[in-house]
């Protein structure tokens, strides 16, 4: 089988593949890390306690290295498999908009010390990664969390589903299609538009803050403020938007972004009321967001 990596080594991300004389130190490193949690890690998900890395997906896994001196917040994958009757696959493994240090808003200080090291990697350390969508290891490997970055509850992640493809796999191309480190900085093809997703979000969160400060500056009623970014979101709907954006159209991007905030917001002042979830959308204007660029 020919496996193919498609990498950023000039930015410092590095896949080390199934047949690598380094991929199965570091495998072993990560298994047996998973098997001996340290004190103040998340819970395992009920599904995955006590698993282990299987040997069936060594074909179509491989493990990423982060040689940067910057943490990575966020990554998007693209795996392309073909088997041996010629049959093709292709499977994306994205971002999701999670909150994260990419994504700060509305998120305690506590919880952005925790997410900054539990949601990133940290430089030198390593993942275990499979084209079902599996992410595992942790910062455990470069240091242990402090105190303040300790887990007290709650799940903090899921992995990915387990399709697998039908019969002996002929070749199979990973390729790091967008990668964002945690200041702000994006390397990779961005075929997929993670470059956007996170962008668009960000420009959107903190434009919808600006109607709801300057609206509080103006001594507009809570209803008054609302209109105003029900015009930018549209709706404020019960249900989140289900369409997916165009990777190559950046306003589709916006448009998911708006509607994901309209639908956020509607949420929000159903279970909180009105007052309140102007007070938290004015917060977004002061989270802590990255300088976005592209390397």
């Amino acid at each position: 089988m020919e496996f193919h990596c498609e990498d950023l080594p000039e930015h410092g991300v590095v896949l080390i593949p199934p047949s690598s004389p380094e991929y199965d130190p570091l495998l072993a490193d990560i298994q047996r890390r998973l098997d001996r949690r340290v004190e103040g890690s998340p819970p395992p998900l009920p599904w995955t306690e006590g698993a282990r890395i299987s040997s069936e997906d060594r074909d179509c896994s491989a493990i990423l290295l982060n040689r940067r001196p910057h943490a990575i917040a966020a990554i998007h994958q693209f795996w392309s498999l073909r088997d041996e009757s010629g049959r093709d696959y292709r499977r994306s493994v994205g971002y999701g908009g999670n909150p994260s240090v990419l994504l700060p808003f509305g998120l305690r200080k506590e919880l952005l010390k925790l997410y900054g090291y539990w949601h990133v990697i940290l430089p030198g350390s390593k993942r275990y990664l499979t084209a079902h969508g599996e992410q595992l290891g942790d910062n455990t490997d470069v240091r242990l969390p402090d105190l303040d970055e300790r887990w007290s509850g709650g799940i903090i992640g899921a992995s990915g589903g387990r399709n697998r493809s039908t019969g002996p796999l002929k070749t199979v191309t990973l390729t790091l299609d967008g990668v964002f480190f945690a200041d702000g900085g994006f390397a990779g093809p961005n075929r997929q538009g993670l470059w956007e997703e996170v962008v668009s979000s960000a420009e959107a969160h903190l434009e919808v803050a600006g109607i709801a400060r300057q609206g509080h500056a103006d001594d507009a009623t809570p209803r008054q403020v609302f209109a105003c970014i029900t015009e930018l979101t549209g709706p404020m709907s019960d249900h989140p938007p289900h369409s997916r954006p165009d990777p190559r159209n950046p306003e589709t991007h916006r448009d998911r972004a708006l509607r994901m905030i309209g639908w956020q917001i509607g949420s929000m002042r159903r279970h909180q009321g009105d007052e309140r979830t102007l007070q938290m959308l004015m917060t977004w204007g002061e989270a802590p967001v990255p300088r976005f660029r592209k390397l």
